[in-house]
């Protein structure tokens, strides 16, 4: 920079106000060459300010440090580099990356409906919430690679929270708040992961508020992650809770048994992994590990590991082989576990009395929440059909018959699986 410039800055910033010397001196850049001082504006509009409501002023502090230059107003035709203010998207966080079940197929509809129609997507601001590990972040990303991939033209700006939070905080200590501001609001999509994370940090919550509006009101299309609906985060201001609920909130689930399975199918022939699992290898695997993806890609990971150093083959990957490589992360089978335990949680899940599983009710949620019950006695006690009957309200045998076959026929059901599923696993975690 041109000392002479450097001079004048430091007058500058006594004599004019700070929002303006923030806003318009500060991003001029500087070239002398002993006759001229030529300053660099980064885009036309500060170009024409500068030249429409400072021009003047500067050219007084100028004289003031040297009399000799000549100060003429240019545009900067060299790009600034902003990769400080984001993060390159993740090249396999794509759409054909992607493995598809009941738990993302809405999240993945939208989101690709949304990818294909930024500049018209009635869905704005998207957000994508839940748990941790769940592919928000591969949807998310795959948004941006498929807008970028049909409109090259468009500016994809992908920042974690914290990151924004750090950008804040370090424009705020060297006055240049403004130019982080600028950058995000050139947005034509902008990703921002794990907004939850910007509860309680009042400045950078007034910023974001700022940059929201803006892009908003531009038609820019924003896209969020987070771990919960945003009216749920505490310490979130009420402008943002309402802003953030204005547009499409969609919530991940974990993923059901046959897509934990797919995931980790697709994942081992990744080139960095490059395993052989058979479906069944792969169903037992996903049986036992009911969290999610990422739990799933450890569990790979390991056994890779087990494989490679014990130097099995690929082809003779079996059950024995994934006990032994994952003994720690595979929960025993549950099996002769006491049917109060069963009644306690079975109720607890439809929100009935235990009471009620014995009841000579036929209401339609207590007979579906009583067959339940009697179908997991039946697969998971030591009981016979006759005493599981007695446990329920002194109930036949051909009763008992009854319920079983009802729910394996209704298994069939993504809800009532969705039921049996969770209450199996609390069970597990008695």
């Amino acid at each position: 920079m041109s000392q002479t410039w450097t001079q004048c800055l430091n007058t500058l910033k006594d004599t004019i106000p700070l929002s303006q010397y923030s806003i318009w001196v500060q991003p001029l850049k500087a070239l002398e060459d002993g006759e001229t001082l030529t300053l660099l504006a980064p885009n036309t509009q500060t170009k024409d300010y500068i030249n429409k409501n400072l021009k003047t002023q500067i050219k007084a502090v100028v004289n003031q440090h040297n009399k000799d230059l000549k100060i003429f107003i240019a545009i900067d035709k060299k790009p600034v580099n902003n990769k400080r203010h984001a993060t390159p998207l993740f090249e396999d966080y794509t759409f054909d990356n992607l493995v598809l079940g009941n738990a993302n197929q809405m999240a993945y509809g939208a989101t690709k409906q949304i990818a294909e129609n930024i500049k018209g997507s009635p869905y704005n601001p998207f957000i994508i919430y839940g748990g941790s590990g769940l592919g928000k972040t591969h949807l998310m990303q795959a948004a941006g690679h498929l807008a970028k991939a049909q409109n090259p033209n468009l500016k994809i700006l992908y920042v974690p929270l914290m990151d924004f939070v750090r950008n804040i905080t370090s424009s705020l200590r060297h006055n240049n708040i403004e130019d982080i501001k600028l950058f995000y609001q050139s947005a034509d999509l902008l990703l921002v992961d794990d907004i939850h994370l910007i509860a309680g940090k009042e400045k950078s919550q007034e910023e974001f508020f700022h940059i929201f509006n803006f892009l908003f009101n531009g038609k820019k299309q924003i896209i969020f992650t987070c771990d919960q609906p945003p009216k749920k985060i505490k310490l979130l201001e009420e402008r943002l809770k309402t802003r953030f609920s204005q547009g499409l909130n969609l919530h991940l689930t974990p993923p059901e048994l046959e897509m934990r399975a797919a995931i980790l199918l697709k994942k081992s022939q990744n080139e960095n992994i490059n395993i052989e699992l058979t479906e069944d290898v792969a169903l037992f695997i996903a049986g036992h590990i009911t969290s999610n993806v990422r739990d799933l890609e450890g569990a790979l990971l390991k056994l890779k590991a087990f494989v490679d150093f014990s130097k099995i083959d690929n082809s003779f990957i079996s059950k024995e082989v994934v006990e032994a490589a994952l003994g720690d992360l595979i929960k025993p089978q549950i099996k002769n576990i006491d049917v109060n335990d069963i009644q306690k949680e079975v109720a607890k899940h439809y929100a009935l009395t235990v009471s009620d599983l014995s009841s000579k009710s036929r209401k339609q949620h207590i007979v579906l929440a009583r067959q339940m019950a009697i179908y997991i006695c039946h697969e998971l006690s030591s009981l016979s059909l006759n005493k599981i009957g007695k446990q329920f309200g002194n109930r036949d045998h051909s009763t008992v018959i009854h319920a079983i076959k009802k729910i394996k026929e209704k298994l069939e059901n993504q809800d009532i699986k969705g039921d049996y599923d969770l209450i199996k696993l609390r069970l597990a975690n008695l």
